[in-house]
């Protein structure tokens, strides 16, 4: 276990709020919470510490992680594009894609018979006659849901995934939304089941971990220096350089590490995240909020 600086001990005992990433972070290689991950976070809630989940995935899957640990806090999800508290019928925060936006990408799908769904907050509804979309979308961790209409969920969409079989036709709806919507950004890419198959999804630009980080400090009114985060991957590093404390698991990215205040000594899938969560505890055990 690695020796705190003091400058970094002094940094943790300010610290009220403990952020951090799910896959390759506190989860292991198998997408699980080990015991002795668990055993960290019940101690930091027995010290009055709040800790909160933030994902690149969806927010139901995100919500199944915190049930298991016994979480009540607000999640970060879809890389800070929705701010929620688990169970709940309502959003801290919500970056919506215009509907106006929507529909005309909408549009320009049905052109091609490419397939449309929509990530609607918590819900990612698609129609029957949409083939050339999986059921599950791995990178959400979601279940599709089959609907009559994609419209009524038009004005709560903050992503729009889009499949087809030809690149041409998926690609031009990547110019279409990049081309009139400058507030957009997508990803395109292959599928890797389907030969032939490729994806795009569409979401708002100027949205990350950080913004959903800055909605949490609201919620909780405190300072981005009372924020510690843990992270391994890129989406991280603007998270990283909002907080106060940043930390790195062994099996990071080195661009991340760049950033970090301290990188553990063991991988996501040695138990990291529950290494640091016990240096946190013994600098802050004799504390009570």
């Amino acid at each position: 276990m690695p020796t705190l600086s003091d400058k970094l001990a002094e940094k943790l005992r300010r610290v009220k709020l403990v952020a951090t990433d799910l896959d390759g972070t506190l989860l292991d290689n198998r997408g699980e919470i080990s015991d002795v991950t668990r055993q960290g976070v019940q101690k930091l809630t027995e010290i009055g510490i709040n800790l909160a989940i933030m994902t690149g995935r969806a927010h139901l899957s995100a919500e199944r992680i915190a049930d298991k640990l016994g979480l009540r806090t607000p999640i970060i999800s879809l890389d800070g594009a929705l701010v929620r508290l688990p169970h709940a019928e309502a959003n801290i925060f919500a970056s919506y894609v215009k509907p106006s936006t929507i529909k005309d990408v909408m549009e320009e799908a049905d052109k091609s018979l490419t397939s449309v769904a929509l990530l609607a907050d918590d819900r990612l509804v698609r129609l029957e006659s949409a083939a050339t979309l999986p059921s599950y979308i791995g990178s959400l961790d979601l279940e599709s849901e089959i609907v009559e209409d994609l419209f009524p969920y038009v004005d709560r969409t903050v992503r729009i995934i889009a499949g087809g079989d030809s690149h041409e036709a998926v690609k031009a709806i990547e110019r279409v939304a990049l081309s009139f919507f400058s507030k957009l950004e997508a990803s395109f890419y292959r599928s890797s089941s389907h030969e032939g198959r490729w994806y795009l999804e569409i979401r708002n630009r100027n949205c990350s971990k950080a913004t959903g980080l800055a909605h949490l400090e609201k919620y909780y009114g405190i300072s981005k220096r009372e924020v510690a985060v843990l992270g391994d991957f890129r989406n991280d590093i603007e998270a990283f350089k909002r907080a106060g404390t940043g930390i790195a698991m062994k099996n990071a990215v080195p661009e991340l590490k760049d950033q970090a205040d301290l990188v553990t000594e063991s991988s996501n899938d040695g138990d990291g995240a529950a290494e640091f969560l016990e240096l946190f505890y013994e600098v802050r055990k004799n504390d009570r909020y």
